[in-house]
C-alpha cells in the first residue's frame, strides 16, 4: 500500500502539544470540519480564521497522514485543518495520478510544495523528491514538516516562471496562504492583512540542471502554481525535449477558456483525465469543469510518452 492509500484508508491519527487553549481550539475546529463533510467543507476555511481570533497563533496539531508520514498543521489554516476530518480526502485526483505514473525510478518536482503534503507522502516512493515553494512564511512551514519526518527532500525557495533570476512580487495572506500568487494578487497589497514578498524566479530547466544532473529517469511535476502554470511549462522547454515529462496541474472552473489545457496542448501534449481511454479535447475538459469555485485536476505529456498508458487504465 502507498502512503497516499494509507492516507485515504486509515484513520489519522493527531496528536496536539500544549495546555488547555490548542486542545480546545483543536477540538473545534475538527467539529467544524466534520460538520461540513456534507457539504464538501465549505466553509470551514472561513470559520476557522473567525475561529482562530481567540487562540494563539502558534497553536498546531500534527497530524498522522499515512504509515510514516506526518504534518504539523497550524490550527488558523483554515485550507489544511480540514485534514482533522478522516472523513476528508485531499486531491484525490492528484492522488490518483500519482499512483499511476510515480515510480521508483523517476524524479518528483512537487512545485507549489505548500507545507509539503506531496512531498511527504511520495519522499520514499521516487528517485528524488525536490519541493518548491515561493511563500517565505509557507517555505517556513514546509521545511519545517519535512524535518519532521526525517529530510529526504530537497528543499527550493523559489517562483517557477518563464525566466530565471527575475525578482518577483508574491501576495500572499498569513491567513489565506494556499493562495498566495505572483501573478493575480496585485490588487490585494495592503488589504486586510495581504502583504508582497520578493522572490526569485527560476524555471523547471534549471531545477532539473541543478537537483537532478546525472539521474536518469521520468519527470512528474505537480504544478499548482496559483497562475503561474504557463510561464512555468514555458520554462521546461529543454527538459521536455530530452526527457519523458508529465505535468499534473489544475485547470480552474472559474476559467471557460481553459487556457492552461489549451496552452499545453499547442506545445504538442496531450490533457488525460485518469481512467479514461483517451485524451481529452478542449470541450470535454470545459464541460467537465461545472463549478467555477474549484480547480480540476489533469495530467499533460506528450503523446507518446509512458505516462499515457498508465493515465488511461480503467480504475479498479
Amino acid at each position: 500500500m502507498t502512503e497516499y492509500r494509507a492516507h485515504r484508508k486509515r484513520s489519522r491519527r493527531v496528536t496536539v502539544r500544549g495546555g488547555v487553549g490548542p486542545h480546545l481550539q483543536a477540538v473545534a475546529v475538527e467539529l467544524l470540519a466534520r460538520a461540513a463533510r456534507p457539504v464538501r467543507h465549505r466553509g470551514v476555511q472561513r470559520l476557522t480564521w473567525m475561529l482562530s481570533k481567540y487562540f494563539d497563533t502558534n497553536n498546531r496539531v500534527t497530524i498522522r497522514i499515512g504509515e510514516e508520514s506526518r504534518l504539523h498543521v497550524h490550527l488558523d489554516d483554515g485550507y489544511w485543518t480540514k485534514l482533522l476530518d478522516p472523513g476528508f480526502v485531499y486531491e484525490p485526483e492528484i492522488g490518483d495520478m500519482l499512483d499511476r505514473v510515480l515510480t521508483s525510478e523517476a524524479i518528483f518536482l512537487d512545485c507549489g510544495a505548500n507545507i509539503g503534503f506531496w512531498s511527504v507522502l511520495t519522499r520514499h516512493r521516487a528517485r528524488r523528491v525536490v519541493a518548491v515553494e515561493a511563500s517565505p512564511e509557507t517555505f517556513h512551514r514546509l521545511t519545517d514538516n519535512i524535518a519532521l519526518n526525517g529530510g529526504g527532500v530537497a528543499l527550493v525557495h523559489a517562483a517557477l516562471w518563464g525566466h530565471d533570476d527575475v525578482s518577483l512580487s508574491i501576495v500572499g495572506h498569513h491567513l489565506c496562504h494556499a493562495a498566495a500568487s505572483v501573478c493575480e494578487r496585485d490588487g490585494d497589497i495592503g488589504r486586510n492583512g495581504w502583504r508582497s514578498f520578493d522572490v526569485a524566479s527560476l524555471t523547471l530547466d534549471t531545477l532539473v540542471e541543478r537537483h537532478c544532473a546525472g539521474l536518469t529517469g521520468p519527470v512528474v511535476v505537480k504544478l499548482d502554481v496559483e497562475g503561474a502554470e504557463i510561464p512555468a511549462v514555458e520554462g521546461a522547454r529543454k527538459t521536455l525535449s530530452e526527457r519523458d515529462v508529465v505535468f499534473l496541474f489544475e485547470d480552474h472552473g472559474q476559467d471557460p477558456t481553459c487556457k492552461v489545457s489549451r496552452h499545453l496542448m499547442d506545445m504538442g501534449m496531450v490533457v488525460m483525465s485518469p481512467g479514461r481511454r483517451r485524451p481529452l479535447e478542449i470541450r470535454e475538459i470545459a464541460a467537465l469543469k461545472i463549478d467555477p469555485t474549484r480547480g480540476y485536476n489533469f495530467a499533460a505529456c506528450r503523446p507518446d510518452a509512458p505516462f499515457v498508458e498508465s493515465l488511461a487504465r480503467p480504475r479498479p
